[in-house]
């Protein structure tokens, strides 16, 4: 289960953030992360598949996907915060059709949303205390790719978290920032069926895509 009511989530990623974010993609387009998760699923081919992106925000990461050739999208989001701006950002695309939005806690209700070819979860997990249920629903929605971003398990960043952390309690605030470890996350995708295709690491955050076995090529070298 996650550790923070809709409320805790809601008041981090509130209806400013949800604004910020979308005038922030208008101007400079993806942040470097997603930017990388974008460029290795569509070098491995998202012509007329279909996307999961479980708290996608605004939506960056699907516009750039469908423009890209991607058949549908389903995001699912914790609160509603961003369902304004991603809607108008939809308009602005011509991709309203090919989109469906859903609120709800994905790991816990995962049966109540589509499988996808592609599950994305970019900056996800740090957000949830249950990465390993989160990955877990992700892989059994997803037929081919599961793309995730999760921080770095570096000493500096495990601090940075545990300071957010202590603001946050002292503000009253219920939402909690976690590092989960890499390898865990991992070994429940593997008992899942997949296999590390790719990985990336930057100063704070790290990139990973997950094949389905007998999916894509196996003998493709990790970058």
């Amino acid at each position: 289960m996650s550790c923070c009511s809709p409320s805790g989530y809601g008041a981090v990623f509130g209806a400013k953030l949800a604004e910020k974010d979308a005038r922030r993609y208008r101007r400079k387009g993806l942040p470097a992360s997603a930017e990388w998760l974008r460029d290795r699923l569509v070098a491995g081919g998202v012509d007329s598949q279909t996307v999961l992106e479980v708290g996608g925000g605004v939506g960056g990461i699907q516009v750039e996907l469908l423009t890209a050739g991607a058949a549908a999208s389903t995001n699912v989001e914790f609160v509603d915060s961003y369902e304004g701006p991603a809607r108008t950002l939809l308009e602005e695309r011509g991709l309203s059709d090919r989109v469906e939005r859903r609120i709800g806690d994905f790991a816990e209700s995962h049966d109540e949303a589509p499988e996808a070819d592609i599950v994305v979860m970019h900056r996800v997990l740090c957000c949830y205390a249950d990465a390993d249920g989160l990955m877990a629903a992700a892989c059994l929605h997803a037929r081919d790719r599961v793309a995730f971003t999760i921080p770095r398990r570096t000493w500096w960043i495990r601090a940075a978290m545990w300071l957010a952390n202590a603001w946050m309690w002292l503000r009253r605030i219920a939402f909690r920032a976690y590092v989960h470890r890499p390898d865990a996350i991992e070994r429940v995708a593997q008992a899942q069926g997949f296999r590390v295709d790719q990985r990336s690491q930057g100063w704070f955050w790290e990139n990973t895509v997950l094949q389905r076995n007998g999916y894509g090529d196996p003998t493709r070298a990790m970058q």
